[in-house]
């Protein structure tokens, strides 16, 4: 029996954050998906209550109590007419709710907690929760990748949405999983995929160069991946993908993996990036790996779904 995925969508009330709201409404797939708009209300520091406490002066308390009690406001219209664009772009008003969260632990931290709920995937924005300019992720962005280590990850990107996604392949059962649940979401709806493996050497004639390969390894190499291709392939098309718009690239003797993979994307005009997991890493560590991290911090308009 099919179920439909519940995702959770984070937003701060900003700018980048409508950013978001506007992606959703571009993805027609995400229709079929139950979404929960959810922001963490970071209220006054305590010290502010207390300085005016302290001072005995019921004015700042009013005016503490005021600035809250508007913020709030501002949060929830914010909320609202974003649940409002994505009604009008399609979506049926019951597969969307509203969650303001009065922070608890710490904005990280209690997005944390919430995800503990049941959620299939986290949907945000690269810098959608920072105030910092010039930076690829945000301060809590960057630490909600760090520790959300077995939830798929949407990073919604500035590249206008078309219906060509890349996957990038590496053979490992991270990439099944990362077009498997690409295929739960995107299949049927008329998406193109380029199912994209990359080999760093190979072109160099020079057996004494370190990325030297000889040519009997490579086409071990190259029979492998597209054994592969051929797995993947049967469960795309399976999820509703049409044949003939499922491609098949392996490029060789590239430098940087991460670096192809973008460049592809480019060329291939797509929106839409996919990586997998290399397993689960420590708290401590960056999960995506060192290829889906750089993709990421190079890509940097494109979407990335990281599963």
């Amino acid at each position: 029996m099919y179920t439909h995925k519940r995702m959770l969508v984070l937003l701060d009330g900003s700018e980048r954050s409508r950013n978001t709201l506007r992606y959703l409404a571009a993805v027609k797939p995400f229709r079929q998906v139950n979404l929960v708009l959810f922001n963490v209300f970071s209220e006054l520091p305590e010290f502010y209550w207390d300085l005016a406490i302290e001072t005995d002066n019921l004015h700042a308390v009013s005016e503490v109590e005021n600035w809250r009690s508007r913020k709030k406001d501002e949060i929830r219209a914010f909320m609202e007419d974003g649940r409002d664009l994505l009604v009008r772009s399609g979506f049926a008003q019951d597969m969307i709710s509203i969650k303001i969260h009065r922070q608890q632990a710490g904005v990280t931290r209690d997005i944390l907690e919430e995800v503990k709920n049941g959620y299939d995937a986290v949907i945000m924005r690269r810098r959608g929760m920072s105030s910092l300019q010039n930076v690829v992720l945000g301060s809590v962005s960057s630490k909600l990748l760090s520790r959300l280590s077995d939830i798929p990850v949407i990073l919604a990107g500035n590249r206008e949405q078309n219906d060509r996604v890349l996957v990038g392949v590496d053979g490992s059962s991270a990439s099944v999983r990362a077009v498997e649940f690409m295929a739960e979401v995107l299949g049927g709806h008329g998406y193109s995929v380029n199912l994209f493996h990359v080999i760093r050497g190979g072109n160099v004639l020079d057996p004494l160069r370190f990325d030297y390969m000889p040519p009997e390894l490579m086409d071990v190499l190259k029979k492998g991946i597209e054994t592969h291709f051929t797995e993947l392939r049967e469960k795309l098309t399976a999820s509703g993908f049409e044949a003939e718009r499922i491609l098949e690239h392996i490029v060789t003797g590239v430098s940087s993996r991460a670096e192809a993979i973008v460049a592809e994307a480019e060329a291939q005009d797509c929106s839409t990036i996919v990586v997998g997991r290399r397993g689960i890493s420590r708290v401590q560590e960056f999960f995506m790996g060192r290829v889906g991290n750089k993709v990421v911090q190079v890509g940097r308009d494109f979407t990335v779904w990281i599963i």
